[in-house]
Order: structure tokens, then C-alpha cells, then sequence
């Protein structure tokens, strides 16, 4: 039996009440049971078993004493190894900008650029939504649905290959968009933070097409990074 394995599991315990306190819970009691609430975060809510399973572990060996100079029993590598993987997890979360596209590889135009340019490299890359900066601020958003909104309203069609974004100025501020949504978040936020957001808006049915971080999550700021559903889905971890 490893008595070192099983001191640092109590050690790697006591961490994982310190780190969940200050991260999640700072406000809480000093006796408060941090554990048990750390459990029920919907963010842990996967790792819910095996932190329970840990719990009883741990009491076990608090409130048991040792036979002779050893610990009853003895934690496997593969609760201790869990259980250092969720101290770093809590202590040191992902952020959506690490896995954001950052704004020096983000493709984004202006309202000078040609549209048909612009339609030409979206499908020649996948893309979807095309932010448009003035500045660097977000002036708006074009997408097919915002041409499809402009020629609904205008009965019209895009004369000339040199005209400019500026046509669709009207349309293409976020506020515009009929059945989407774009966000602003600080660019410290938590990876998990972000991808709670992509969901249908069940109360306008919209849904959310891309997420702009700045720096402190507000519309009249520089536009540091984005991320959208694809980019999640291509880039995230399966746990975060």
C-alpha cells in the first residue's frame, strides 16, 4: 500500500475545496460543505459521480484511523489522477479566447469591399458570416440571409461587380438580422461561459450565429476575437 498516494490524495482533496471556494463560491461559510455544491455546477455536472465517489473516499480515510502506521485504504492512481486534472481544470478554466478566431486571422471586410468578392471567397472557404468593421468596431454582419433581406426589400439585384459593401449598410447592422443574434462577451470569459449561449433564443426564435469578444464585453469596443457553432465544434475540448 502507497501511504505516499494516499497523502497526496487528501492533499489534492483539500486543494479542490480551496480552488472551488475562491473560483466559484467566495462568499461561502467557512464550514460550508463546497464539495457537495461544486457537484451540482452545470459546468461539473459530468464529473458529478466521480467527485462523489472521491468524497466518500476521503471521509473514509478523515474519519477512520489508521491500522498501525498505514492509511485502511488506498486510493487508485486513477482517483488521483482525476482528481488533479479537476484542480487545474477549476484553477486554471479554459477562456473562449484561447480557442477564439483571433482577429489578426479572422477574415473581415469593410464597407468598401466588393460584395461579389466577398460572396466569391465565403464560398470558396465555408464561410458563413463575414463581420464588418469600421475601425474596428463592428459596423455589422453580412451573410446570405442579409443579401436575401435586401433583395426582398428592393426587388432588386447587385447591378455591377464593383459595387461596395456599402449598399447593404441598411442591413447589415446586428440589430437588422431577422432570424439571428450576435453576442459580446469579455474576452475572459470561460470557454464553457461562451458555448452556453449557442442556442435558439426561445422567446424570439433567433438563434446565435457568432459571438465577438472584447475587451470588456461591450458592443462599442474593439473586436478582439469570435467564435461561432463550426469553430466550436472543430476546436473545443470534449471536456471544459
Amino acid at each position: 500500500m502507497s501511504k505516499k498516494r494516499t497523502e497526496e490524495f487528501l492533499s489534492l482533496y483539500s486543494r479542490l475545496e480551496a480552488v472551488g471556494r475562491e473560483r466559484y463560491f467566495k462568499n461561502s461559510r467557512e464550514n460550508e460543505n463546497i464539495i457537495g455544491r461544486l457537484m451540482n455546477l452545470p459546468q461539473l455536472r459530468e464529473f458529478k459521480e466521480d467527485i462523489d465517489y472521491c468524497r466518500v473516499v476521503r471521509n473514509f480515510l478523515s474519519h477512520n484511523p489508521r491500522v498501525g502506521s498505514n492509511y485502511a485504504i488506498e486510493p487508485s492512481k486513477e482517483m488521483v489522477d482525476f482528481l488533479r486534472e479537476l484542480v487545474e481544470h477549476i484553477d486554471n478554466p479554459l477562456t473562449a479566447y484561447d480557442y477564439s478566431i483571433k482577429i489578426n486571422n479572422m477574415y473581415n471586410v469593410d464597407l468598401k469591399s466588393n460584395i461579389v468578392d466577398v460572396v466569391h471567397h465565403m464560398q470558396i472557404m465555408g464561410f458563413t458570416h463575414v463581420p464588418v468593421l469600421d475601425n474596428g468596431l463592428l459596423f455589422g454582419v453580412f451573410s446570405a440571409n442579409v443579401l436575401y433581406t435586401y433583395l426582398s426589400h428592393t426587388q432588386g439585384k447587385i447591378e455591377s461587380f464593383d459595387t461596395e459593401m456599402a449598399l447593404l449598410a441598411e442591413y447589415l447592422p446586428i440589430h437588422k438580422h431577422t432570424n439571428e443574434y450576435f453576442a459580446f462577451m469579455s474576452r475572459n470569459k470561460s470557454l464553457y461561459e461562451v458555448t452556453r449561449l449557442f442556442k435558439i433564443d426561445v422567446r424570439s426564435m433567433k438563434q446565435l450565429a457568432a459571438v465577438f469578444l472584447t475587451e470588456n464585453g461591450r458592443a462599442d469596443e474593439k473586436i478582439l476575437a469570435m467564435l461561432t457553432p463550426y469553430s466550436i465544434l472543430r476546436d473545443a475540448p470534449e471536456h471544459f
